[in-house]
């Protein structure tokens, strides 16, 4: 069995609040009950320390860095001297354990590995810089799209340099691997997707019963997910209402901003911060229909309480946890077509697709109006993810490529 060095710019965990380090720590969990010995090399938030256990259950060793944000001094530095620790302390492991293979999560870890004397080793992207950055230009304007096409230009350089420096390229989504297999000089190019966090329980309550409800689930204080809910709400959502006047919206993700939190109806505006249950009746007085829940302690209500989940991301890439994770538990989704980049879904089967405002908006009417639509959408949805997306065979088929080629003892 081999020693493998795991080196993230995050904390893998099972319960860590993102996608890419609960994907990550399935992967370690796997090689793990495999009988591989582990280590891991990775920054930390004060708040993650309470999962570091989990984490140290299963690596022989784990060594830790300050985040960024758990640093003092102004961001710039903050985030130059983390950045320095995650590189030096890799470089001491490397020398002081000498594993026998290393893998890298995100380009943006490998960037500031760059340049270091590493074993043979495997690197898995979550996102292809050049790939969002092309959909940005598509959407600006103006310095805006200079910008977004000086930043796509820089990636589309930088990326192939450092994907060329590994032995093996992980791809976490189809359409990801259509977009590196150009670039592959003598590597493996293997499919690692992301496994759904989501599972689908009967005991599961649903974190609000009334309905219809839309709900949307991600990181408010991302970019594409702030500007996703806001097209939503300005462009969609009065045509949703018109036609199905009861509808709600809840929008579920830690650190919504002021301009996502002015959106929520004034009766609704803190109904569900920190709270896996929202108060009906209070919330519910004024005819509140738009909820911003702030950070919720478990997302599996929330699927739970979705008639519809939607996801109208303008840029996305990668692949998309919430879409993954709604069709998981049987929920109908309707999606833009970037959202569907990584999964490679069939659009009317396994979830709908839509790209302008009107389009968006008649996919949800009909899946509220037809319950046996969404029912059928949802099994399929369900189905798919079953048999496309399973962890357990993702995780051979790396390990025997790794051992066919002798990478690994």
């Amino acid at each position: 069995m081999a020693h493998i060095l795991f080196v993230y710019k995050q904390l893998p965990a099972p319960s860590v609040g993102h996608a890419g380090g609960e994907s990550l720590f399935s992967l370690m969990q796997g090689l793990h009950q495999r009988g591989h010995r582990l280590t891991l090399v990775a920054r930390i938030q004060q708040e993650e320390q309470a999962q570091l256990a989990e984490v140290q259950a299963i690596c022989d060793r784990v060594f830790t860095v300050p985040h960024h944000r758990a640093l003092p001094g102004p961001l710039p530095l903050a985030l130059v001297k983390s950045y320095w620790m995650l590189r030096r302390t890799t470089a001491r492991v490397l020398k002081e354990l000498r594993p026998d293979f290393v893998h890298v999560e995100t380009t943006q870890t490998a960037a500031i590995l760059y340049g270091l004397r590493l074993p043979t080793a495997s690197f898995r992207t979550q996102d292809v810089n050049w790939f969002l950055q092309q959909q940005q230009v598509a959407r600006s304007r103006g310095w805006a799209r200079l910008k977004a096409q000086v930043k796509q230009t820089f990636f589309k350089w930088f990326e192939p340099q450092v994907w060329h420096t590994y032995d093996v390229l992980l791809a976490i989504s189809e359409g990801d691997r259509q977009l590196l297999a150009p670039h592959c000089r003598n590597q493996q190019l293997l499919l690692l997707p992301l496994s759904p966090a989501m599972q689908p329980a009967p005991g599961i309550a649903p974190a609000v019963t009334s309905g219809p409800n839309l709900v949307f689930v991600g990181a408010m204080s991302r970019d594409h997910n702030i500007n996703g809910v806001l097209w939503f709400l300005d462009k969609v959502w009065a045509d949703i209402l018109a036609a199905v006047p009861e509808t709600r919206l809840y929008i579920v993700g830690a650190s919504p901003p002021d301009e996502i939190r002015a959106r929520a109806d004034e009766a609704s505006a803190h109904a569900a911060e920190a709270s896996t249950h929202v108060d009906e009746a209070s919330a519910y007085a004024n005819g509140a229909s738009v909820f911003v829940t702030g950070f919720v302690d478990d997302l599996a209500p929330w699927y739970r309480a979705a008639t519809v989940f939607v996801s109208p991301m303008l840029v996305a890439g990668g692949m998309l946890q919430k879409v993954m994770d709604a069709m998981a538990m049987g929920v109908p989704v309707v999606a833009t077509s970037v959202c569907n980049h990584g999964l490679n879904a069939t659009p009317g089967e396994h979830l709908l697709t839509a790209d302008t405002p009107e389009r968006f908006a008649g996919a949800v009417v009909r899946l509220l109006r037809d319950a046996d639509a969404r029912a059928q959408i949802g099994a399929a949805g369900q189905q798919f993810i079953e048999e496309r997306y399973d962890i357990e065979s993702a995780i051979d088929r790396w390990e025997q490529t790794l051992l066919k080629a002798r990478l690994i003892p």
